[in-house]
């Protein structure tokens, strides 16, 4: 007797802790195709509940949660019921196991579940809906474009009332849509074809996944109203879409590496120029580098600059470009100012890439321009020759020695040196006056400049060849800087600038 009771007890203790009366765990939908979202929902009925936090099930990450609450009365009994949703994206089976939820003090435990994932089948040829997918080339380098092709096909006798075709999913490539929707006739098909170039970023064997395209139908629900509700406007409002999913067939492209860990591929040229090779001290110098040519152009990075006592500034590069006959194209463009006060070099630059035509590495390089600074410092001048003209130059001793022999000082001497010296001096303060009065003018001048500035950019041209002279004038071109490659809107005190100039 006692054995009986005991054995009941622990019954009534089991159930009371792992009851699946007031819980249910259910799937929606229970079977996927590769890829597919799930959602896994657990239901209680309680007053208080408390769920359990699931970041992952058998190793698939949670992307988003949701609850929901229902309350309905039986016998004037109410009931209140609790819905949490998990979803998640599983790309094989899923097995998942036991929660535990409390509700109102007590324990429960979900029951075991379990998660098919289909792999998908390629819609067969025959069928209402087909969609395919197709390369140019089944092998390629990294860097060179690959065109893929999306083909919906819809049979002539087939009706789709809404189509929401997918998109490529993937993983080291980098993926251009084209604009244009190719459409034409295949026997008993009409088809719309999308274009991608596809660019992959690093080597190996990779697959294609296939896409999934959804077809959507009007499924008419007729109203049995009779009478004024007949009316088609109030059938339509009844309308629902059926969705049918079809998918596409998967591919495989074998990536090979460049050599060298190259990133560019393709043709390209190279070109440096300057607006001017002659230029007053302390004015800039426009310098633009152009890259043109087919291939992975979007991949061009950015030049580096460094020539001693010269100030730089470069915009961010530009590129454009396009598909031309099926060919794809661009330019690659980046300006750079340079000021001096002497005479310098831009130094050759070189663009490396793996040539497309030979499938051998290519250097390509611009030349080097020589600038010459008028009115600026001796710099790279040779300072034992001066240049006259083009077929002649004078070269000063390298050596002078100079003997002054005074055996007697005359009287007279004195007075001659003491002459000398006054006049030596009224003219010194008269070219000092004369100077500072030139100066004058032209800080004159700078202020008129700065208040006449129509723009961001002219005021930038005016302050660039001060902007080691003051804090307030660097500070000041860093904003117009941000302003005009940032588009920042900082606001400039031109009445401080002037200040600084007078």
């Amino acid at each position: 007797m006692k054995r009986i009771l005991g054995n009941i007890i622990i019954l009534i203790s089991i159930f009371t802790t792992f009851s699946f009366g007031d819980v249910k765990a259910s799937l929606n939908p229970p079977t996927i195709y590769q890829g597919g979202i799930s959602n896994y929902i657990i239901t209680a009925d309680g007053n208080k509940i408390e769920f359990p936090k699931i970041d992952e099930i058998d190793g698939n990450p949670i992307l988003g949660t949701s609850s929901s609450e229902s309350i309905s009365m039986i016998n004037t009994n109410i009931k209140r019921s609790i819905s949490k949703t998990y979803s998640f994206r599983a790309s094989k089976d899923v097995n998942i196991s036991s929660f535990t939820v409390k509700v109102d003090g007590k324990e429960y435990r979900t029951e075991e579940l379990k998660l098919k994932v289909l792999k998908p089948t390629a819609s067969k040829n025959g069928s209402k809906f087909i969609v395919r997918l197709a390369l140019d080339k089944n092998e390629s380098y990294v860097g060179e474009p690959v065109n893929l092709a999306i083909s919906f096909k819809s049979r002539i006798d087939a009706h789709a009332d809404q189509i929401q075709l997918g998109e490529p999913k993937l993983e080291n490539f980098w993926v251009k849509k084209k604009d244009k929707v190719d459409k034409s006739r295949e026997k008993n098909y009409i088809v719309q074809t999308i274009n991608y170039l596809i660019f992959p970023q690093k080597s190996g064997e990779y697959n294609i996944p296939a896409t999934e395209t959804l077809v959507g139908r009007v499924e008419h629900r007729r109203q049995q109203m009779g009478g004024f509700f007949d009316d088609p406007f109030f059938n339509s409002m009844t309308q629902q879409l059926n969705w049918q999913k079809v998918y596409s067939n998967s591919l495989k492209l074998n990536v090979k590496p460049l050599p060298n860990g190259l990133e560019l591929y393709g043709d390209y040229r190279i070109e440096s120029k300057v607006d001017t090779q002659k230029v007053s001290a302390n004015k800039p110098v426009n310098l633009t580098l152009l890259v043109k040519g087919e291939g992975n152009i979007d991949d061009v990075k950015k030049f580096k600059l460094d020539i001693p006592n010269v100030i730089i500034y470069a915009d961010e590069p530009k590129i454009s470009s396009k598909e031309v006959n099926g060919l794809y194209q661009g330019e690659f463009k980046e300006k750079v100012a340079l000021i001096s006060d002497q005479n310098f070099t831009i130094p050759s630059f070189s663009l490396k890439y793996f040539d497309k035509k030979s499938k051998k590495v290519k250097t390509i390089k611009t030349e080097e321009i020589k600038i010459e600074v008028i009115g600026g410092k001796i710099g790279d001048r040779d300072s034992s020759s001066m240049e006259v003209s083009k077929s002649q130059t004078i070269k000063s001793p390298t050596k002078v020695e100079k003997e002054i022999i005074i055996e007697k000082e005359d009287s007279y001497l004195k007075y001659l040196f003491l002459a000398v010296g006054f006049i030596f001096g009224v003219i010194s303060i008269s070219l000092l006056n004369y100077l500072t009065k030139k100066d004058r003018k032209i800080e004159r001048d700078i202020v008129k400049a700065i208040r006449k500035a129509k723009d961001d950019r002219a005021l930038f041209n005016i302050l660039l060849p001060y902007s080691k002279e003051h804090k307030v004038i660097s500070d000041t071109l860093n904003k117009l800087e941000e302003n005009l490659y940032k588009n920042s809107s900082y606001k400039i005190d031109r009445e401080e600038l002037m200040e600084v100039f007078e």
